[in-house]
Parts: structure tokens; sequence; C-alpha cells
């Protein structure tokens, strides 16, 4: 089995009152919070239907246990056909058959990974290999880096640069301020030092949707108790903080979302969905052929 839930909600919707409310054509404040919650279900609605999260949300993602190594050569020698692991995860590479998918997409932060250790029933936390820093790239509040100096950078001031409608980082690298809580500028950021990155047991691809994680080169993950929910994902998904950067397919879908439920609001017929709704999420859903093993 796996579940997800939000661990923290977003600070913003990408749809602000003042443009749900000229978009239904209404003037007058007696629905704000009616409209209010529309945009919220609206925006529930099309990341349940996308498995994208418009806006930066903190998340736990359960699985029973991690996904096991699975090595076609040796399983073809152990098992008759009938017992073969799926073939989409059979793989002489160590990697894909360890690899983890998350339910939300793009992935900003994985904070940590926790687990049950079979080994003595308490709880463990594993860190990831954050990225290094890359010249004049699109960074958003709370992204992380790891500094050559080996310590945690993590964006505390975005200014969106006019032309390139990004907050990116310089044409070269800074001088990283080596003080646990000193800051550095660069280009349109300032990055702070929080601390000396832990030694890291995964990997993850933030670039991919859905996102993946493996376990380290070369590495397993680690046996974990015969419990539900004894693998717990925490990491952070969304498009920013607001909805600057929230795809624009998406927020039309919601604006017609909440015109067709606010006009429908008398009479219960909340069940079809506006003409046109469908082609808008299904142009942005990523498309996922082999989830994650449950």
């Amino acid at each position: 089995m796996a579940a997800i839930v939000v661990e923290t909600p977003p600070a913003a919707e990408p749809i602000l009152l003042a443009d749900a409310k000229n978009f239904c054509r209404q003037i007058i404040a007696d629905d704000d919070a009616l409209i209010t919650d529309l945009i919220i279900a609206a925006r529930e609605k099309v990341e349940a239907d996308t498995g994208l999260s418009l806006i930066n949300k903190g998340f736990r993602q359960s699985l029973d246990s991690f996904p096991y190594f699975t090595d076609t050569t040796l399983s073809q020698l152990a098992y008759p056909p009938s017992y073969y692991s799926l073939p989409r995860y059979s793989t002489t590479l160590w990697n894909y058959s360890q690899m983890i998918k998350l339910f939300r997409s793009p992935l900003r932060i994985i904070t940590r990974i926790s687990y049950i250790a079979s080994s003595d029933g308490n709880s463990h936390d594993l860190y990831g290999a954050l990225p290094n820093w890359l010249p004049l790239i699109e960074y958003a509040l709370g992204d992380e880096i790891e500094d050559p100096n080996g310590n945690i950078q993590q964006v505390s001031t975005a200014r969106e640069n006019e032309e390139a409608g990004a907050s990116l980082s310089g044409a070269s690298a800074p001088t990283w301020s080596a003080l646990t809580g000193g800051t550095t500028n660069d280009g349109d950021l300032v990055w702070t030092n929080i601390g000396l990155a832990p030694a890291p047991s995964f990997l993850f691809d933030r670039d991919s949707q859905p996102p993946r994680i493996f376990p380290m080169t070369g590495g397993f993950w680690p046996s974990v108790l015969y419990v539900p929910n004894a693998a717990q994902i925490h990491f952070v998904s969304g498009y920013g903080a607001d909805g600057a950067n929230c795809p624009a397919r998406a927020r039309v879908a919601m604006r017609q979302l909440i015109a067709h439920w606010y006009e429908h609001r008398d009479d219960g017929d909340l069940t079809a969905e506006p003409k046109g709704y469908e082609n808008l999420i299904w142009s942005i859903r990523p498309l996922d052929f082999a989830p994650t093993r449950g």
C-alpha cells in the first residue's frame, strides 16, 4: 500500500478572490466566503486529477516497505516464471528495481525519509544528496543546494528578474558564507547557510514528473519492520509559494470549475465538468505507466 497526506498546507492559492469574482461576474461581497471555498475546491480537484501540486505544500508519502532489489538473471535462476517480479521492475541494474516515484509533482525538496528499522524497531532518518549550485538557473524560496564547503544553502530571498520572468542564480559561482545563518548574494537570490549537510543516503530526481528517488549508487534501501507505513517520505512539491509560476492551463481550468460550480450552487448540478476542462488538465498531467510497487 501507498498513501499521501498534506503535512503543510499552501500559504496562498493560485487564483485570487478578486480574479475569481471577476470571472464569475460577481461584484458584491455577499458570496465571498462561498467563492473562497470554491477556489480551494477547484485547486484540490485539479491537483487530484493531474497529480500536480499547484502551490508549494509539504507532503508525507507512506509505504509499507521500500522497493527491494530485483535482478532478472538471479530471479530466473531462483523461481519459475510464474513467480517472477513484474517485468517493469525486474532489471539487471541495481537502481531501477529500487526506484520510488512520488505522487505529487513538481518536486522542490525531500527533507527526509523516516523508516522503522527491522533491526531495533526504532525510527531512523535518511537524507538525500542535495544538488550542486548551477548558474542562471531558476530557484524558488526554500530551494536548497550543497555548497563546495559541504553546507546546506537555502534560498531565503528570491527577487523576480523582469527580463527572465523568474528568479535566477548568477552567471558565476558566488563566495559562499561559511557561517551558519550567514547569507550569500547570488543574482536574483539570497542564500542562507543553514548548517552542515548530513551524509546522504539517497538520490532524487526533481526534473522528472513524477519525481524519482533512488538509494545511493551501489546501495540498497534499509530493511524495515513489518508494520503499516514503515517508510515515510517527507517532501515539498509545487510551482512556488504563490500562483505566479502555476501553469496557465491549470488556472484556466480552475476558473472554469469555479464559475460552473457558482452558477449551479442552488440547483445542485455539480457533477458535470465544464466544457474543455478535460482537455486542459490532460495536457499538463504527468503520465506514469509504471508506478511504484505498493
